[in-house]
């Protein structure tokens, strides 16, 4: 199951129509949405824009552009741009803001398999999640009120259910994730709420 298969799910189960990818690189991802609008952003730093990106700016430039135009809402919001914790959280913040109240947020490269592969920066890595995860833990932390989880597959893909509520969760927890490569890899299962693919589709049918 590929990101663009959980984000279709998603669009094809509550009839969304507008779509915002923030990080389109190559396409992959925005060009196998079957959704009626999609925005894209990407600044191009890797040397690449695609022609469905219309924003070629950074995410934060696009939200600076579209804060005073509360009526610019999405349905579903996917996130896969800059992998540092740091600029995620942000996003995160910016999409939740700029979606629709029963919306969907999700990103990209939640479950690095190793430390090296959740290094920050790069540093030329070709096989590179980043910190990504620690960004979703934080969400988790700052936002009970939606409820995440992360589909096992294709790197990770984290999802937040706008308003569904997540409020069993141990933030001591969650903080230790974040503070602790080694506590986070013991129990990402439980910090991540990690579900097989098959769950997801049991789950969200």
């Amino acid at each position: 199951m590929y990101r663009f298969d959980i984000l279709n799910h998603f669009i094809s189960k509550y009839n969304f129509k507008n779509y915002l990818e923030i990080g389109v690189f190559y396409g992959e991802c925005i060009e196998a949405v079957n959704i009626l609008h999609k925005d894209g952003v990407d600044p191009g730093n890797e040397g690449v824009v695609h022609p469905k990106v219309n924003y070629p700016i950074t995410s934060d430039e696009f939200f600076k552009l579209i804060k005073d135009h509360p009526e610019i809402l999405y349905d579903i919001v996917f996130i896969d741009g800059l992998h540092h914790s740091v600029q995620v959280i942000k996003d995160i913040t910016n999409s939740l803001k700029h979606s629709v109240k029963e919306g969907v947020i999700a990103m990209h490269d939640c479950n690095p398999p190793t430390k090296a592969h959740a290094q920050v920066p790069r540093n030329g890595r070709r096989d590179w999640n980043g910190d990504t995860y620690k960004a979703f833990l934080q969400s988790r932390i700052d936002n009970p009120q939606h409820k995440h989880f992360v589909v096992d597959d294709d790197w990770g893909v984290g999802v937040i259910l706008k308003n569904q509520g997540d409020f069993n969760i141990d933030k001591n927890e969650l903080q230790q994730g974040i503070d602790s490569w080694e506590y986070f890899n013991t129990n990402r299962t439980k910090l991540l709420t990690l579900i097989s693919p098959d769950e997801f589709k049991e789950s969200y049918k």
